[in-house]
């Protein structure tokens, strides 16, 4: 199974479980206390709950239930067009695929809460968060976060690096890929020019 797409899909359900479990857990302990902190890491990481009714850095979280409403709504296409495209790539391109199985399991988690909590409705829940890097300038996140995150990061290398349509491939399964697009593109070009003179 591994390499193949549905590889991706059982990562995908293990990371929104993880979100969705820390999320559980957190409220189960904090309960409706969004004041308390528990140091994790002393002067850099707290946990504590926090509930955010907009989108990052609390972004639209004012806004009334109508632009909630469309936020959902692009994220579900936004999440359901990112999954369609990494059931059509090439297996090979690794580092894309499971980019964006990273980047669609932190919406989805996210999405989830959204829905569930109906931030449409002015209720002061959101979306859950724990982890509080404010002290990073990042304010508190949670895990769906992370994987957002983490998935731009392995975008961005993909694109530069790794995909066959990187703008500087390295590696030689990289560079082969690379030439085997230029080929199939310079083929359909050939093929275009001959229909066109022909």
């Amino acid at each position: 199974m591994k390499g193949s797409r549905w590889w991706g899909v059982l990562i995908f359900l293990v990371l929104v479980f993880i979100d969705q479990l820390t999320k559980l857990l957190t409220v189960v302990y904090f309960g409706e206390d969004t004041y308390t902190k528990v140091e994790l890491i002393p002067n850099l990481i707290w946990w504590c709950l926090s509930y955010n009714s907009g989108i990052a850095f609390s972004m639209l979280g004012g806004a009334d239930g109508t632009v909630k409403i469309i936020v959902i709504a692009v994220t579900a296409v936004m999440m359901l067009a990112l999954s369609v495209l990494y059931f059509r790539l090439d297996k090979r391109r690794a580092w894309l695929r499971n980019a964006l199985v990273f980047i669609v399991a932190g919406g989805v988690g996210n999405l989830i809460d959204r829905i569930y909590y109906q931030i449409w409705i002015p209720s002061g829940y959101g979306v859950r968060d724990m982890v509080d890097l404010s002290v990073f300038g990042f304010g508190v996140c949670n895990f769906a976060d992370f994987f957002i995150v983490g998935g731009a990061i392995a975008l961005f290398f993909a694109l530069f690096f790794f995909d066959k349509d990187a703008l500087c491939p390295i590696g030689k399964k990289y560079k082969a890929l690379a030439k085997e697009a230029q080929e199939e593109t310079d083929k359909k070009k050939a093929e275009k020019q001959a229909k066109k003179h022909g």
